[in-house]
């Protein structure tokens, strides 16, 4: 009787482990617009460094802001993948879309950055807020091939959201992406 017990207790714990808790979602900012586009030979290359957010968005939870001076992150409802590692990803893909003045790359070990222009972009703001709305902000710098700061560029960006729910956050808050890169790419053509 008592090997049964523990058979059954441990039955019991290994399930409770390998399934994910009830009512987690998970998020991935959708893709951009895709057109297929290559590099061009001569086409310079405009580095795109990782986008660094500020440390209440670094977590794994979508970010709400509740009023005017609180902001929660969501337990249950989750980022698929790094925030930060996402929106590098996006903003190279858009700007490939978007001009074609520079080849826009992600930094990776094994590419020369010699010569190269370089994007950085910082954000401050990345969530729902209680007025209806999705908010991004923050800022992006253009880095010349010598390391001279060529433009910054503040931005602020507010898509109000189609419904409630954080689905319609997500894509609220693509949207404000798509207007970013829009901006991003209309000042390095």
């Amino acid at each position: 009787m008592k090997k049964w017990f523990i058979i059954a207790a441990m039955t019991l714990a290994v399930s409770g482990c390998s399934s994910a808790p009830e009512g987690v979602n998970t998020f991935l900012l959708p893709a951009g617009k895709t057109l297929t586009v290559s590099h061009a030979n001569n086409q310079p290359l405009l580095i795109v460094r990782p986008v660094e957010v500020a440390a209440h968005l670094a977590g794994n939870g979508l970010v709400y802001q509740t009023s005017a001076t609180e902001m929660v992150e969501a337990q249950q409802n989750l980022w698929g993948e790094a925030l930060a590692r996402q929106l590098t990803r996006r903003i190279t893909h858009d700007l490939r879309q978007k001009q074609h003045q520079l080849w826009a790359t992600q930094l990776t070990p094994t590419l020369s950055t010699t010569g190269a222009e370089r994007l950085q972009v910082r954000i401050n703001q990345f969530n729902g807020v209680y007025t209806g709305v999705a908010k991004v902000a923050g800022e992006w710098m253009i880095i010349g091939a010598n390391g001279d700061l060529q433009a910054v560029h503040p931005f602020e960006f507010s898509v109000p959201l189609a419904k409630n729910g954080y689905s319609a956050q997500v894509e609220a808050l693509s949207t404000a992406v798509d207007e970013l890169t829009t901006q991003i790419a209309d000042a390095v053509k």
